[in-house]
This record gives C-alpha cells, structure tokens and sequence, in this order.
C-alpha cells in the first residue's frame, strides 16, 4: 500500500513538473516572480529552464526596470529574446488576444495598365501601372485603428526562413525580402484600392508617358508608420490609426537577381 502511495505521489510530482517546463516565461512572468519575493538566482533559472517570449524594446525593459527586475536578470532577458528571432523572418501583427500572427503575403494575380489608350490622346499625360491582387478583402484580418507589426528580418542570412509562398506556381520560393531587407524602412505602406465589381484590390506601381517614365510606389501615397528597435534584426512598426479598408507593405529595396517583386504583405482594417 505504500509503495502504491509513493508511486501515486511520484507520478503526480513528475506531471506538475512536466506541466510547469511548458510554461512560457514573458516579462509579466518576471515582474511576478519579483512581486512574489523570488531571488535573482530563481527567476534566472526559471528562465534558463523554460520556454519564452520576451518582449526586450527599451520601453519594456524599462518598466520591468521600475518594477524591480535586477540588471543582472534583464540582461538574460535581452539575450533570450534574440534566440526566438533569428528564424523567424516575417511581419507579425498582434491579435486581440494579446498573440502574434504572421502576415501571410498574397501573390499579384496581374497588372493593368491604360498607357495605350493615354497615349493615343496625349503623350504628356501619365499611363498608371497596376499590380492587383485577387478578392477584396484580405485574409489578414486585424480588428483595431492602429496595429502594432513586429518586422523581423535575419543579419546572418543562413537561417532557413520559416515562411514560403505556397500559393500556384510560385510555391516554394523562399521569403528573400526578410533577408535582402535589414530595417522597416525599406517596405512601404500603401492603401489598396477596391474594386467590387472585379472582386480584386489594386495599387499603382508604376506612371510613364512619351517622355518619362517611374516605377515604384509614389511617395505621396505612402503612409506614414513608426519604428522602434527591440533587436538587431527586430523591430516594432506602428502605423498612424488607419479607417476601415484594405492595406499592404511592399518591399522597395534592392530586388536580387532572379526574383520578382510579385507579392505584398497585405492586410484588412475592420
């Protein structure tokens, strides 16, 4: 009977520990452990001996640093962080639920231009490129005026990206702009254009006439966001509150040989 107890008591011991090593440790996490009166030599091996995600921006460092939290543990906290980073090349958007989701880039489906037809009437008035993306609404739905993005990109360019586009004859080819790009400010943020009747979205990419021509979004259309560095290679991107529509970043650096610019990383405002 008492080996049958020990036993019992074993196997519960061995479940609650299995159960808290899945925990993941954030910076609330801490501040807790502080509140509750843990020793720097507990939360540093609490830390070492679990899964985390660790918000380490110089804002949040600083509350963890009003809040208590030794430099000594802050430290730890800013070393981990970069562990869960490195591979994880991308632009996350966060939820309501507080959780970070991937935006998943969508593939232009064709391009439309009316430089034809401006020419025959005048040649000093701009044709407009089009890149269009198929359905009007995107499958990156955020519902709130001013998301916050996390823009991750890899500096070592030897990690395997853990995003590709899957989509028709374009799957497989890896996410190269996370790994071309180092910093926000190489991606713009533009507004989508809806057209009901054609189930798509559009934005223009390009103008020419007889004389000129320019490609890339213009400038006047982009829209205004700020950056804020946690990492090396991880940044923080806050648009200025955006109305209800359909919106994208596009990469505008430097394309390498071999690839398109043919996707954007696209999302819906509700």
């Amino acid at each position: 009977m008492k080996f049958i107890k020990k036993f019992v008591l074993t196997l519960t011991l061995s479940a609650f520990t299995f159960g808290v090593a899945q925990e993941t440790i954030t910076n609330e996490s801490v501040v807790q452990m502080v509140e509750l009166g843990f020793d720097d030599y507990m939360i540093i091996d609490k830390i070492n001996t679990s899964d985390v995600k660790f918000d380490a921006s110089i804002t949040a460092l600083g509350q963890m640093k009003n809040a208590g939290v030794s430099s000594e543990v802050l430290s730890l906290i800013m070393d981990k962080s970069k562990q869960n980073t490195m591979s994880k090349t991308g632009i996350y958007f966060t939820d309501a639920s507080g959780e970070d989701k991937l935006v998943q880039p969508s593939v232009f489906s064709g391009a439309n231009s009316n430089q034809v037809a401006q020419k025959l009437v005048s040649g000093l008035i701009n044709a407009k490129q089009k890149a269009q993306l198929p359905k009007t609404q995107s499958n990156n739905v955020i519902r709130q005026s001013q998301p916050e993005f996390t823009f991750i990109f890899d500096p070592s360019v030897t990690q395997v990206d853990n995003m590709q586009n899957n989509q028709g004859s374009d799957a497989g080819i890896f996410n190269w702009w996370f790994r071309m790009a180092s910093n926000p400010n190489e991606f713009v943020l533009v507004k989508l254009t809806v057209k009901e009747n054609k189930n798509l979205r559009e934005v223009i990419t390009g103008k020419s006439s007889w004389i000129t021509s320019s490609s890339g979004i213009d400038p006047k259309y982009a829209l205004n966001f700020a950056i804020e560095e946690i990492e090396g290679n991880k940044f923080k991107v806050t648009p200025d509150a955006l109305e209800p529509g359909e919106y994208c970043f596009i990469y505008q650096g430097q394309v390498p040989q071999g690839r398109e610019n043919q996707s954007v990383f696209d999302f819906s405002i509700q």
